[in-house]
């Protein structure tokens, strides 16, 4: 968001403000702001950042920021705090200001913990990620709370900035995380994120079932009564883990191609979320008022190569680390008011799925062509819904992203 604002590096307060009212509008709270630099060496992070404060404030509806700190950021914590402590909209913790991180722990953990006292000093509450060492792994164990809690005792809490990974890798992770440091008296933020796909150098992939991953990630986060959870994205929209709207879900152009020369829609994953934010806060499953149907699938089969960076041909075509695990399926996501049935067409295949009430996920193999959704219930069709983009078994432009739509019944969108 501060990297690579939705509407471009010249976005205005306006601009942010129209990004918090679609926030608020699905349930959250607050943004964390991070930033790969701040005024010494990108000041552009600064700015956005405060343009984005302002937003909150002149929005006057409470919502809350606070800044994650990260590469070269990380050494400007004095004047990120300082500049922003007392600001109305900075999210407080026992009424001291929130600082989190991407990294930052340094060589054998002595900036993290010098980086910990910095910030008591300056009168914050720190809830940083730190990658655990000697045993580095984006996917944390048992061993690796433990030492996380050895090497930085002092921290109020840890954030885990879990993207890179399938869903039972982060919830796995979440869990074991949550329950060490929250049985420590500590602060835990629990990462919640919908698809991964890097680029460049680091193209790979996880597979997370249209939403079931992400499902899964919320259902873990409640089971463990974790206090905070961020929805975590990398990099903005560079590595595929995005939610925010950028257009209608027909669309695929942001950013005159930058990030690639087709972009997806992400938002059914923030909308499917709504059910598991209001459960999250209220601590109980809030009642289905209306039948809904989110449906999620790449644009092609796992088997196309496809040019690895959209920017630079010299990465040649290749398949991403991962695409192995890839399932050529088309997966919906249901909220049911009472039971009904859902009829998949995908290219010449179809098939019908009998459903309870309550929250269904299915599949199916997907086929070239058209996508259709029908959810029928005592002969009566509620919905009817054809995908905004059709499968193609050659086309790759949209390199192995998952494309989200959704509709609700008697108003398909």
């Amino acid at each position: 968001m501060v990297c690579c604002p939705t509407k471009g590096g010249a976005s205005s307060v306006d601009d942010y403000k129209n990004e918090i009212i679609e926030a608020q509008r699905r349930g959250i709270d607050g943004f964390a702001l991070n930033c790969g630099g701040w005024q010494k060496t990108e000041p552009h992070y600064k700015e956005r950042a405060f343009l984005i404060y302002e937003a909150a404030l002149q929005l006057g509806t409470g919502f809350e920021l606070f800044i994650s700190a990260d590469g070269a950021a990380l050494h400007e914590v004095e004047d990120i705090l300082n500049s922003l402590k007392e600001h109305p909209n900075q999210f407080r913790f026992k009424g001291k200001p929130v600082l989190s991180t991407f990294g930052g722990e340094g060589e054998n953990n002595l900036f993290g913990r010098a980086l910990t006292e910095q910030v008591h000093q300056l009168g914050g509450i720190f809830v940083p990620y730190f990658y655990p060492q000697p045993n580095i792994t984006e996917h944390p164990q048992k061993l690796h709370a433990e030492q996380l809690l050895r090497s930085f005792p002092d921290v109020d809490g840890f954030f885990y900035y879990g993207a890179a990974g399938n869903g039972d890798q982060i919830s796995h992770s979440n869990s074991v995380l949550a329950k060490a440091f929250l049985g420590a008296g500590k602060l835990y933020m629990a990462s919640i994120t919908p698809y991964y796909r890097g680029n460049g150098g680091n193209f790979r992939l996880f597979e997370t079932r249209g939403f079931e991953a992400m499902a899964k990630e919320w259902e873990g986060a409640i089971r463990d009564d974790v206090p905070w959870v961020e929805l975590v994205t990398w990099n903005d929209w560079n590595e595929s883990s995005y939610l925010a709207p950028f257009g209608l879900a027909k669309d695929t152009e942001l950013w005159d191609g930058h990030f690639g020369t087709m972009m997806l829609s992400h938002v059914a994953y923030l909308d499917a979320s709504r059910y598991y934010i209001d459960w999250f806060k209220k601590g109980t499953p809030p009642a289905i008022q209306e039948d809904k149907l989110y449906y999620f699938y790449r644009l092609h089969p796992k088997q196309l190569p496809v040019t690895v960076n959209a920017r630079d041909e010299a990465f040649g075509k290749a398949h991403p680390g991962g695409a192995e695990a890839l399932l050529d399926h088309v997966f919906v996501t249901l909220f049911l008011t009472k039971p009904a049935q859902l009829i998949i067409s995908s290219g010449h295949k179809k098939r019908t799925f009998y459903l309870q009430a309550g929250v269904n996920h299915v599949s199916m193999p997907f086929g070239v062509g058209r996508q259709k959704f029908t959810l029928v219930r005592n002969e009566k069709v509620l919905i009817e819904k054809y995908g905004e983009h059709p499968i193609s078994k050659y086309d790759g432009k949209s390199r192995f992203n998952y494309f989200g739509g959704s509709a609700v019944a008697n108003s398909a969108h």
